[in-house]
């Protein structure tokens, strides 16, 4: 692996960025785009502030944002275009970014009507209801992968008697891994979905999947000028309990050239047949064992998490900045990425329900980890008992470690996680 080559210089001029996201992780995006001399205003949405235990005002990306509105709700489509109307109307729009699932529609649909460039909104509806992004697939002869979206249980049950057991059930529009399950048996179908109709998650439909086996892994790639930029590909690792439950992420992916190849010209055929025309975007593949990638889901954002740190952390430069400069509309010349080092993430949760532990464990163990250990977290959620973690918001702890071999990136991660289970003294997600 050899180091990474920078962008190409940006184009002058001070231009107005606007930001619409609930994630205080996104700061670093807020000071790639000061830092680059724009204009930078953000809307929050307060009410996904405080469900997900997030306190933006603790955090420091106000040194770097000129203009901060706060929403009640920036999913409400009506507020967020009055908001962003009045935006506009005091300093035009020149670029949104949104890297949040559930705002890239509504800002993709405000961006039209103002024309701003920004990823077509009828696409980026298409990526996120699952079964029409999967139907658009099949007429275009990129994947085939059999599903249906179902009312209830009989109709799922009548789908895997069809195409075998295990059965994917998941919402047809969702996220975070929150209501998916990967299902062995007509007994665990039938008990998932007892209560399915009364469930919010499922409020867009049941969708129900052929079980697809091999790597799991993502692509990353942007999209600027009609050119596709190849950025990464990661792996992915899932709790054996509970398979559609993601513990953790490495980039970049150990891979080998044909494999790498095979997996960013699936997700360059994803997003084309999609028509998502400006943006970066974040694929999950199945690379079966013959080597043909199968579409897990296609999300028309930048990749969540930690993630774009983990990018930067393996040697691939600064994504923010690239992401800026994409949302601007502006040229880039940027070859495939070339790391250096492995970066590793294990997020990790309870398996079961346990009471919540009175004080947080003391893990001045892990310096021993050091320089590897990049970061390593637990913070509990309120509340007297720690529920099962079965999505990505259930998760109280993680990991970051940073390696030049891609294996002892991975052990590293996974150790810690080991050890701080047994010094809780519960199993985890791992």
């Amino acid at each position: 692996m050899t180091g990474h080559e920078g962008l190409a210089e940006p184009r002058q001029g001070r231009k107005h960025v606007v930001f619409v996201t609930w994630k205080a992780g996104n700061a670093p995006a807020f000071e790639a785009a000061a830092r680059l001399g724009h204009r930078v205003t953000l809307i929050r949405s307060l009410r996904m502030e405080k469900s997900q235990n997030i306190d933006f005002d603790a955090t420091p990306y106000g040194r770097f944002v000129d203009t901060v509105h706060v929403l009640q709700d920036a999913t409400d489509l009506g507020a967020l275009r009055t908001q962003v109307r009045a935006v506009h109307d005091a300093h035009p729009v020149d670029g949104f970014v949104a890297t949040v699932d559930a705002l890239v529609v509504p800002v993709a649909r405000i961006a039209e009507e103002l024309g701003v460039p920004f990823t077509s909104a009828a696409a980026a509806e298409n990526a996120k209801q699952k079964d029409r992004c999967r139907r658009i697939l099949a007429d275009a002869g990129i994947d085939g992968t059999a599903h249906a979206v179902v009312p209830g249980a009989e109709e799922a049950a009548a789908f895997a008697a069809r195409h075998g057991y295990p059965v994917v059930v998941k919402p047809a529009r969702g996220s975070g891994s929150e209501g998916a399950h990967v299902l062995a048996g007509e007994d665990e179908l039938r008990a998932v979905l007892a209560d399915a109709a009364a469930d919010p998650a499922y409020a867009a439909g049941i969708l129900v999947e052929e079980y697809l086996s091999g790597r799991f892994v993502s692509a990353e790639l942007g999209l600027s000028g009609g050119k596709f930029l190849r950025l990464a590909v990661s792996e992915r690792s899932t709790w054996h309990r509970h398979e559609a439950l993601e513990t953790g992420t490495t980039i970049p992916a150990a891979l080998d050239a044909a494999d790498h190849d095979r997996v960013m010209e699936f997700a360059e055929s994803v997003v084309g047949a999609l028509g998502l025309g400006l943006g970066v975007f974040h694929v999950e593949v199945m690379l079966g064992a013959d080597g043909r990638p199968r579409l897990i889901e296609c999300n028309p954002r930048l990749m969540g998490s930690c993630l774009p740190n983990l990018f930067r952390l393996a040697g691939g430069g600064d994504i923010f900045e690239l992401l800026v400069r994409i949302h601007l509309n502006e040229p880039v010349d940027r070859p495939p990425t070339r790391f250096t080092q492995y970066a590793t993430v294990r997020w990790f949760g309870a398996a079961d329900a346990v009471p919540r532990p009175a004080h947080l464990p003391d893990t001045a163990w892990a310096a021993q980890y050091a320089p590897h250990l990049h970061s390593f977290t637990v913070r509990f959620p309120e509340g007297e008992v720690l529920a099962p973690c079965r999505g990505n918001l259930g998760n109280f702890g993680e990991v970051q470690v940073v390696h030049p071999d891609h294996d002892t990136s991975i052990r590293l991660a996974e150790e810690i996680v080991h050890r701080t289970a047994d010094q809780l003294g519960f199993e985890v997600t791992r």
